[in-house]
């Protein structure tokens, strides 16, 4: 996902904004906002306060907790240049938490060993075809489904703008 500047505008006061306008180099800027935006997602992972939406409980009625290994909330990064600020992860299943989706039926074969087995089934079976999954959205990156940030990416940014900003100009933040 990226976030383009002149959308989280609306959240930061004129002054700011005209201020981010009549910056030469933006690349210290979008290296902090990414930055604060990075671990507003990471912190989303155990803070549902922090997140977009509310996570649908899973199938037996339990909290939806979206982590195993932790291995999703280490990926997110922020790619920043002097034009923009890129989040998101490199994980391939990241998308599909973020955004809700149906897996495609597959077939499962076992990993190890010539079957596969589980409490319950009639016999050993040599595959299953799976028919899909509906997997609801988890977002966990301060985005709405629309792409738009959400007030809490809002505040990391105006933070930033007026810590940075303000300061350049002997301002207080």
């Amino acid at each position: 996902m990226q976030l383009n500047i002149r959308k989280v505008s609306d959240s930061v006061t004129p002054q700011l904004a005209t201020l981010y306008r009549r910056a030469k180099d933006k690349s210290g800027l979008h290296a902090a906002i990414g930055l604060g935006l990075q671990s507003l997602a990471k912190r989303a992972f155990n803070d549902p306060s922090k997140r977009p939406a509310a996570w649908a409980p899973k199938a037996d009625g339990t909290a939806s907790r979206l982590r195993k290994s932790g291995t999703l909330a280490k990926s997110i990064r922020a790619t920043t240049s002097s034009a923009s600020i890129v989040i998101g992860s490199d994980r391939h299943y990241a998308a599909i938490h973020q955004l809700g989706g149906r897996t495609k039926p597959h077939i499962i074969r076992p990993k190890k060993g010539k079957a596969l087995a589980w409490p319950g089934a009639a016999h050993p079976v040599a595959m299953v075809r799976h028919p899909g999954s509906n997997i609801p959205a988890r977002p966990y990156l301060p985005f709405y489904s629309s792409g738009q940030p959400t007030p809490a990416a809002g505040r990391v940014v105006a933070s930033v703008l007026r810590a940075k900003l303000m300061r350049g100009i002997g301002g207080t933040p």
